[in-house]
């Protein structure tokens, strides 16, 4: 499934509210890659994930699979990923609440493990690369420094 993410569009999720911003930049990383692996997985764009707008019932449930997940692999309170999709707080405990009644299906039960197998090691791989950008500009800065 990891590669289902690898493969997805390169197109950015439409920013977050002003208000995710200031607290929330790391939640706002996970959105975007939680949104990019689901999008992938249910065949449609990332927008139709993002969009604040009502969308057809397929896009719905893939949105709150994605609402699913980043409460569940990230823990992640449903008043910030309210926020994260410009949605209540409310919407986003119904969405869980569907997306686990679902569960009982074996089917869609491993191909939602499999999902979040795959985020989180999306997650992984943007935080190692983080870091090393982070090293490496440190290591740029300090060799600056010493000339």
């Amino acid at each position: 499934m990891s590669k289902v993410c690898s493969l997805a569009r390169h197109e950015t999720p439409s920013s977050p509210p002003s208000s995710v911003l200031p607290g929330h930049a790391a939640a706002a990383q996970r959105r975007d890659a939680v949104v990019r692996c689901v999008s992938a997985a249910f065949g449609l764009s990332m927008r139709a994930l993002t969009t604040a707008r009502r969308a057809r019932p397929h896009a719905v449930f893939a949105r709150q699979v994605s609402m699913y997940l980043l409460h569940v692999v990230f823990s992640l309170n449903p008043q910030v990923i309210g926020r994260l999709f410009g949605k209540d707080r409310s919407t986003v405990a119904h969405a869980c609440q569907r997306v686990e009644d679902r569960r009982d299906d074996a089917a869609f039960d491993a191909f939602l493990h499999d999902l979040e197998l795959a985020v989180s090691a999306l997650d992984s791989a943007i935080q190692m690369r983080t870091k090393q950008e982070l090293f490496v500009s440190r290591n740029t800065f300090a060799m600056g420094e010493a000339s």
